[in-house]
Formats: C-alpha cells, sequence, structure tokens
C-alpha cells in the first residue's frame, strides 16, 4: 500500500508507487469507463420552480457613468415585457414595479443625452429573496441595482452570446457570463464611459456608445483606429461596480478562477486558470498554470474597499516567462518574475459562478550579455470563480473508478520533469496525457508516451510502464501518487471533477506537485475507443480555437487544419474577414496519429528565415539551411459524431541545419494538452471507425 503525503510549502514528494502485479497493457488500453450517475445539482436554486403568484418590489438604484450630474436622465424598468417608469434625483433611481411570477427577469434601462445604459437586475424571485421578505430592494442587497458603463457591458456580451436576446433566467444569464472574455469585457465598458464623459470621442454618425455596439462592423473597425488596451485594462478597478467583500470566510476553502469557457459544450483545455488553496495555518496559497518553482503562499486580509489582497511570503509564485526588452525588439528573452502581490474583486455574485477581477503586481528581472533589465508591471484578469470543492461533491471520482469488478483506463494530463523543454522553463511541467489504468486496492499503471526523438520523428505511442497508487479524497477528488525513480522525482497529482460531461471528455483541473514546483491545469480525462485510427485524415477539420465564447464583434477567432491529397497542408486564422495561413506537412504515418509539420529554411542574402513546404523543396530552390520548425501531433482516443477527441502535442525546434546533416535537433517540448478536431469538409473520417457508444 502507498504512503499519500500532502504537500504543504517547501514539502517534497515522498510517496512510494503501489509495486502490485499488473496484467497485460494491450489488454487495458481499450477498458470501458464505469456508468456515471448524474450527481445533484450545486445549489438549491437550480432546482427552483417558478411561482404564479404575483410580486410587488420595490427598487433603490443608483446611475454611474453621466456626464454630469445636471443631465438630464429617464430611467425605466421592464419586467417582462412591461414598462415601470423610474423617478430620477441626481445619480439616484427609485421604483415601484410588479412581476406576475417570481421567473420573470428584471432590467433597468437608462437614456440621458449622452449614453444609454441597462442593467439586469435579475429574476423578480431572486430580487425579493435578496431583500430580506419586505420587497424594498436597495443597492447594498442587490449590486446590479447600479446602471453604469459595466453593468450595461455585461448585458450586451450576454445578449452576443444569446444571438441578441436577453438571458431568460438568473441561471442562463450566470451561465452565459462564463463565457465572457475579460478583455472584450474591460474594454466594452472603458468605451462607453469614455464616449459619455467625451474622454473619446464616437465615430461620426453615432450618437452613443450603445448605438456603435449595435453595429458590428463599424464597432468593429473603430476598435483598429487607436490603441484603447492599456487604458481599458484598469478600468474595472477605477468604477463601483463590483460587490464588496466583508470577511474571509466568504471565501470558499478552495476557489477555482478560470478563463473563459466555449458556450453550451464542456471545455476540453483552457490557457488560463488560477487556484486559490485555503492553507492550515490561515495563508492562502494562488496555484498558476505556470509552474512556480516556489511555493506560492500569501497572507489574505480584506482591504478599505472590500477587496481581497494577496500578500506574497518571500518570493511567493517565482516563475521565468519570456518578453521583448528595449535591447532585444525582435526575440524575447526569458525574465525572472517574482510576484509582489494580487487583489480580487467580486465584480457579480452567482448563485454557482461568480464573476471576479485580478490586478497583479510583478517585479522583472533580467541579466544577460545582452543588457540588463528590471521593472515593476501590472497585469489585469476576469475571471469566472466557483467553489471547486462544492463542485467536486457534485461529481465525485468515486463514481468512475467501478466497484471492484472494472478497472477503467482513463487518458489524464501528466507531469514529469523532462529535460525537453526550453532553458528558461524549469524541468518539471505538464507532459503528454497518458493512459493510467486504476485497479482495485488504489494501485494501477501508467505509461508515459514517449513524443518525439531528437531528429523530430514520432516515437512509438507509449514507453516504458510505471505503476502509480491513487486515493479518493473527501471532497470527491482523486489523488495520484507517482513515486521516484533514478530519473525523475516523484509527483503528487490532485484532480477535481467540476462538471459532467460526456464519455468521450469529462472536465477537470488538477494540481500538480513535485520538488521541481507547482502547477495547475484545466483538462479532461477521456476514455480510448476500441479499434480508434485516424486513418486518412485529407479533408478541412476545425479545433477548439474556434469554440464559441462572447468574443468581440464581429465574429470569434477560427482556426482550421486544411490537409490534402499530396501530403502537403496548411494552418488558416480566420478572423472576420481577414483570412491568414501558413504551409504545413503532414504525410508521414505514424499508425496511432496525424503529424503536422512545419519547416523554415534560411536562404542567402535572406537576414531571418522562414516558413517553407518541406526542406527538400527549398533545399533544390538554393536554401543554406533547413529543419523541421515545428510539430503538432495529434493522437485520436474517441469518435463523437464529426468529432475526434485526443491529445496534441507540441514540440519545436531553432536549429537549422544544411543539407545532409544527420545530427540531432534542438528539440523542445512547447506543450501537450486534450484537443479534438471536428471534421467539417471532405472525407476526413472516411476511415474512422464509428462514433464510439
Amino acid at each position: 500500500m502507498a504512503a499519500f503525503v500532502v504537500l504543504s510549502a517547501g514539502a517534497t514528494v515522498t510517496a512510494v508507487s503501489d509495486p502490485g502485479a499488473v496484467t497485460q497493457w494491450t489488454q487495458r488500453i481499450g477498458a470501458s469507463s464505469v456508468a456515471e450517475t448524474r450527481a445533484t445539482p450545486l445549489s438549491a436554486a437550480s432546482e427552483h420552480r417558478s411561482s404564479q403568484v404575483s410580486i410587488d418590489l420595490s427598487l433603490n438604484g443608483e446611475i454611474a457613468g453621466l456626464a454630469s450630474a445636471n443631465e438630464p436622465v429617464t430611467a425605466t424598468v421592464i419586467v417582462g415585457g412591461r414598462l415601470f417608469p423610474a423617478i430620477v434625483q441626481g445619480a439616484t433611481y427609485t421604483a415601484s414595479i410588479n412581476a406576475l411570477n417570481d421567473a420573470e427577469m428584471v432590467t433597468v434601462e437608462v437614456v440621458s443625452t449622452r449614453a444609454r445604459y441597462r442593467s439586469v437586475l435579475g429574476s423578480a424571485g431572486k430580487l425579493q429573496a435578496v431583500s430580506g421578505g419586505d420587497g424594498d430592494v436597495t443597492l447594498a442587497e442587490r449590486a446590479s441595482l447600479r446602471v453604469s458603463p459595466f453593468s450595461t457591458a455585461l448585458a450586451w456580451l450576454v445578449r452576443m452570446g444569446l444571438e441578441g436576446r436577453d438571458a431568460a433566467s438568473d441561471s442562463e444569464f450566470e451561465t452565459m457570463t462564463r463565457s465572457i472574455v475579460g478583455n472584450d469585457l474591460m474594454m466594452v465598458a472603458y468605451l462607453l464611459d469614455a464616449f459619455a464623459s467625451g474622454a473619446v470621442a464616437l465615430p461620426q454618425g453615432y450618437q452613443d456608445g450603445q448605438q456603435l455596439l449595435e453595429a458590428p462592423a463599424a464597432y468593429a473597425e473603430f476598435l483598429w483606429t487607436q490603441d484603447f488596451y492599456p487604458a481599458s485594462q484598469a478600468y474595472l478597478f477605477s468604477q463601483a461596480d463590483y460587490v464588496p467583500f466583508t470577511s474571509l470566510a466568504q471565501l470558499p476553502d478552495l476557489t477555482a478562477m478560470l478563463a473563459p469557457l466555449p458556450i453550451n459544450e464542456p471545455a476540453v483545455s483552457l490557457s488560463e486558470l488560477q487556484l486559490l488553496y485555503r492553507q492550515s495555518d490561515g495563508s492562502f496559497a494562488l496555484f498558476e498554470e505556470e509552474v512556480l518553482v516556489t511555493h506560492p503562499r500569501y497572507t489574505a486580509a480584506i482591504n478599505g474597499q472590500g477587496e481581497l489582497s494577496l500578500t506574497p511570503v518571500g518570493e511567493a509564485g517565482t516563475r521565468n516567462v519570456l518578453r521583448y526588452l528595449p535591447f532585444s525588439l525582435f526575440q524575447p528573452l526569458p525574465v525572472h518574475r517574482v510576484s509582489r502581490g494580487h487583489t480580487l474583486r467580486r465584480l457579480v455574485v452567482g448563485d454557482e459562478y461568480s464573476l471576479w477581477a485580478s490586478r497583479s503586481l510583478w517585479s522583472d528581472s533580467h541579466i544577460s550579455p545582452a543588457g540588463q533589465f528590471a521593472e515593476d508591471t501590472t497585469t489585469y484578469a476576469v475571471w469566472s470563480a466557483f467553489d471547486l470543492n462544492a463542485a467536486s461533491l457534485q461529481y465525485p471520482w468515486g463514481q468512475l473508478l467501478g466497484d471492484g469488478l472494472q478497472f477503467p483506463t482513463y487518458s489524464l494530463p501528466s507531469a514529469c520533469t523532462w529535460t525537453q523543454r526550453a532553458a528558461y522553463q524549469p524541468g518539471f511541467g505538464k507532459c503528454a496525457h497518458a493512459p493510467y489504468w486504476f485497479r482495485y486496492g488504489h494501485g494501477g499503471s501508467f505509461r508515459a508516451v514517449d513524443g518525439v526523438g531528437e531528429r523530430m520523428e514520432i516515437l512509438p505511442s507509449y514507453g516504458v510502464e510505471r505503476s502509480f497508487s491513487y486515493q479518493l479524497i473527501g471532497n470527491g477528488a482523486l489523488q495520484v501518487v507517482r513515486g521516484n525513480t533514478p530519473m525523475e522525482p516523484g509527483t503528487d497529482s490532485t484532480f477535481w471533477r467540476y462538471a459532467a460531461g460526456s464519455e468521450a471528455s469529462r472536465p477537470l483541473i488538477y494540481l500538480a506537485r513535485a520538488a521541481g514546483g507547482y502547477f495547475v491545469g484545466a483538462s479532461v480525462a477521456m476514455v480510448e475507443q476500441p479499434g480508434i485510427t485516424l486513418g486518412s485524415p485529407v479533408g478541412s477539420w476545425r479545433t477548439p480555437a474556434s469554440e464559441g465564447r462572447l468574443a468581440r464583434y464581429p465574429a470569434a477567432r477560427i482556426f482550421e487544419i486544411r490537409r490534402f491529397p499530396d501530403g502537403s497542408g496548411r494552418d488558416v486564422n480566420i478572423l472576420g474577414n481577414q483570412v491568414s495561413s501558413s504551409q504545413t506537412s503532414w504525410n508521414y504515418p505514424t499508425g496511432s496519429g496525424v503529424p503536422d509539420y512545419s519547416f523554415r529554411a534560411l536562404f542567402p542574402n535572406r537576414p531571418t528565415s522562414f516558413i517553407v513546404a518541406n526542406c527538400t523543396q527549398a533545399f533544390a530552390t538554393g536554401a543554406e539551411t533547413c529543419a523541421p520548425s515545428r510539430v503538432r501531433y495529434f493522437r485520436p482516443l474517441y469518435r463523437v459524431g464529426a468529432r475526434l477527441y485526443g491529445v496534441s502535442d507540441f514540440y519545436s525546434n531553432d536549429f537549422l541545419a544544411p543539407a545532409g546533416y544527420t545530427g540531432p535537433y534542438q528539440v523542445q517540448l512547447l506543450d501537450s494538452r486534450a484537443d479534438y478536431i471536428e471534421c467539417i469538409a471532405g472525407d476526413c473520417l472516411a476511415s474512422v471507425p464509428p462514433t464510439g457508444p
């Protein structure tokens, strides 16, 4: 039996993996998962049934973002399509309304000479509940009673996601806020305020910011007229729209903070996330997706503005990042980054998911023969925040691991120490997803993926088999421990499920710890469909980069992989009417997946290299050096309709070689993530077995 060690600050993994007997790998790689029962909803609110009893309410709100306190203003409350005029006095308004039932949604619209604002207050039942039963709702009880540039931006982005209509319920509104892109929210709110105050001039022919937003092409074009990004970033911390913290007790023990999620489907991976983890001594750890080489321990306090202030203890959250520096404008250099603290604001509080904003302070430094650099910098972000322990209890791992009669296999994200990383990165970090076979007795085995060799060639699918031990934690989570080996220190990973997903992809968040550092990730647990093969991948495929989020008009970014019968291909980026692409080459069979290679070549009298179709053609046309510069290797695991779920591994090489070179390249692992490719044109799926059961 394994010994389990939960790491605290400065600790290392000392667990010993269970060396129990294992059966032949080929017998278990196709094992199907255990059937899962649907858990109860996260909150009682999600089970709420509408009452047909009418509700009388008195609303007492505030109007922000007006050009002048003396500006003529009208305010109207809309309940189920019925209009109720409000009385406006200065920057406040009051209104008496009647809802036919508690499910009717309530919205306030404000019109002035320079602005049109609106705020979605929520359902009549929600407003009645927060009023304490007296029907008199104040700003202190419901922050959405403040009508402002922020509330307007929020309402507009949600309306975009719902294809031009308002949310029909509290839960629908809350769900859509999870998909809001933070930079879009900052930008829209900032510009609405700036238009109203006159700080930014409206384009000719537009009377207010709302009118510009309602013209998608004009708004998109306006954003290119000047760089509004720097000014917009700090906006959410300079306005009054937020819900103050009053006590640290309002924080869950484990808060997940996620980047925007796809609309109406689980995310297979996320680019950004953080975990705020309460420690036994009352401090907090803030784990990030970037590998932190020191334990990210912070003291926490509620400041005078009702914000959560996190102050680092020592060099908390130290990491290396790439930045363009004054003496390196064309090539980013590694910078040593140390946290100087974080400030968190609750923008919107929901039943299950809330919208938070963060402001992070950093100290960056760099010393090399190229020059010296030191600077303090600030970054901002918007997060979908929720209680991860509560979510995990609704979707416990015990439902997936069986009762000892079935031994399921799940492809899970893996952490390891590897030499094939960029020099500025720590050796510990993300490695390829690996199949984990769970057996009765809290043990099992897995096989790591070998990846690519020193010549950028694809190696066999699975390497040496290793054992692991696991345990189910009281909050529904799964802890997996891999012991030390002569080549690598052990790792301790905890996996939380936060949504149901499907057999092909069950969303999860994980925290990986080892002697080399700490990091978190968001991914999915996948099973392998027996007999899955990709066959010929000729055709056009779309990837999760094209998932619908509440992105800026006129269109979300679309990324397509186009593979042609002659083995050539193109990676195509589409943003509105702007299309860019680069050459690839895919005709390198592996038997278990498809690699897409990019090649770079350097020609005489050219200062820089550029992408070519392949090195054979490049040398034939006079190239001095050439090499594969990147490979994206997709391994399918499960088919659902026209979509193949699997894993994508990304490797790079910066070394260009002359013709005839047979030595090693400078291979680096860039990323490994759960992924999917969806056939949108051609015979992509002609050789793929039918959809999994």
